[in-house]
């Protein structure tokens, strides 16, 4: 990377905060963010993230690398997480796919029998069985966030929406909401689901999928499980319950919707029965944003672009990825032919 160029990161997120982190010793980074709330935005992730992610629980894409990248974040910012997952089959073909993961990936996880998770988790229903993902971790997204954030010591402008971007051949000026113009060498947008509100990015192969979870009234004697997945997941806190998510690819509001909270509950209830006699409490709602034509998320320059780069389609895994292509950036921001073509734009 030339000395000390001065690079500007659109969104304060997940991405956005990694980017920074990864970019800030070897740059001059300064950090949009057009909302002006630190965690809300945040409160519908689950936090959880393992390496047997797809739904035949296969590995994912440069899982060893990406888990590793996590694990140095975590270390860097001091952030602390808890271990351990049960991930239960949630239709009968996963019975066979589950056992088959467990033979073959013993250093990520060990196959539970129906009647083994009767034995060790009583309060699991789990007619299909199950697995026990040891080196599954349940993350505080937020907090995450926040200390990447705060050890990147860059400086975080909230409340400033960015509206368009013009490239020079050594320069890129960012036009803002509030009229001010900003000049940089580079440029990271990281905006989630506020693409669609940028001609340029909106037609680009991306899709927002809302999410909604759910805060439950806590129960005592779920206090000591540890995080549930199926076909939703369960985290068993002090204060609250947190299950989620829902999956809605289209959709006209970003208002939670009392029908899903209840579909939510009904859901977590049939694989932790107890589940059924918590109070609801809150509903909250986010946009993951994917590519549906490739399962990947996006790091690369915007077709016909050299200094305004994306970084996006994370989707529901941007914990396993975000802090692994971040790392890359500070070697191919100046080099994006060294980027895997995985996660690059083609031309459309």
């Amino acid at each position: 990377m030339q000395a000390s160029p001065r690079i500007a990161v659109v969104g304060a997120g997940l991405a956005g905060a990694c980017a920074a982190f990864a970019l800030a010793p070897y740059a001059t980074v300064t950090v949009f963010e057009a909302s002006s709330s630190q965690a809300e935005a945040f409160r519908a992730q689950g936090g959880l993230v393992h390496p047997l992610m797809t739904r035949r629980a296969r590995p994912n894409w440069r899982h060893e690398e990406a888990l590793q990248a996590l694990e140095r974040l975590l270390e860097a910012t001091g952030v602390r997480v808890q271990r351990g997952l049960l991930r239960v089959a949630f239709e009968a073909r996963q019975y066979t796919d589950f056992q088959e993961a467990a033979r073959r990936y013993p250093q990520w996880a060990s196959w539970l029998a129906p009647e083994a998770v009767r034995d060790h988790f009583p309060q699991v229903h789990a007619p299909y069985g199950a697995l026990w993902i040891p080196s599954g971790l349940l993350v505080p997204v937020a907090t995450l966030i926040q200390s990447l954030l705060a050890h990147a010591g860059v400086p975080v402008h909230r409340g400033v929406e960015i509206l368009d971007w013009q490239e020079t051949a050594t320069e890129v000026v960012l036009q803002a909401a509030n009229g001010a113009a900003y000049t940089f060498d580079y440029v990271v947008l990281a905006p989630g689901y506020g693409y669609v509100r940028h001609p340029e990015l909106a037609r680009l192969p991306l899709q927002g999928v809302k999410g909604q979870a759910i805060a439950l009234s806590s129960l005592p004697e779920l206090g000591h499980l540890p995080p549930v997945v199926a076909n939703v997941h369960v985290v068993f806190g002090p204060d609250h319950l947190h299950v989620g998510s829902s999956y809605e690819l289209t959709f006209s509001s970003l208002a939670p919707s009392p029908a899903q909270s209840l579909q939510l509950q009904e859901q977590a209830a049939y694989w932790v029965p107890a589940i059924a006699r918590a109070t609801f409490k809150e509903a909250w709602v986010g946009v993951r944003v994917i590519r549906p034509l490739q399962p990947l998320p996006v790091l690369s320059p915007l077709p016909s672009r050299r200094r305004v780069w994306l970084f996006s389609a994370l989707g529901s895994r941007g914990l396993l990825f975000a802090p692994l292509l971040a790392s890359w950036l500070p070697k191919v921001l100046f080099e994006p032919e060294r980027l895997p073509p995985e996660v690059r734009l083609t031309r459309a």
